[in-house]
């Protein structure tokens, strides 16, 4: 019983040092997750998973926006709506002032 008590005494210390939410990754190197303090503390104790580092962040978060990207073009799809861009016929970036006469 004391084993007990003392386990979640060191879960509930650690998880009042955590922010409320934790990204986490696997021992063995999976993507990121984020997870609620009192689960992160539970999961650190049990030493299979750490703190990610901000560069595995980075890379996370830039799979976040690519996948954004690509479910809002594929929803405008379904829609029926078209993204075409606009070419000006300017040849290589010329830019010209439009006169307003």
């Amino acid at each position: 019983m004391r084993d007990i008590r003392r386990y979640w005494q060191e879960v509930r210390a650690l998880e009042a040092s955590l922010p409320e939410f934790v990204w986490l990754v696997d021992v063995e190197g999976s993507v990121p997750v984020e997870v609620p303090a009192g689960r992160a503390a539970q999961l650190l104790l049990a030493k299979s998973h750490r703190m990610a580092s901000e560069e595995e962040l980075d890379v996370q978060r830039e799979k976040e926006v690519v996948a954004g990207k690509e479910r809002k073009r594929d929803s405008r799809r379904r829609d029926g709506v078209v993204v075409v861009p606009v070419r000006d016929g300017r040849k290589n970036g010329d830019s010209q002032p439009i006169s307003g006469n």
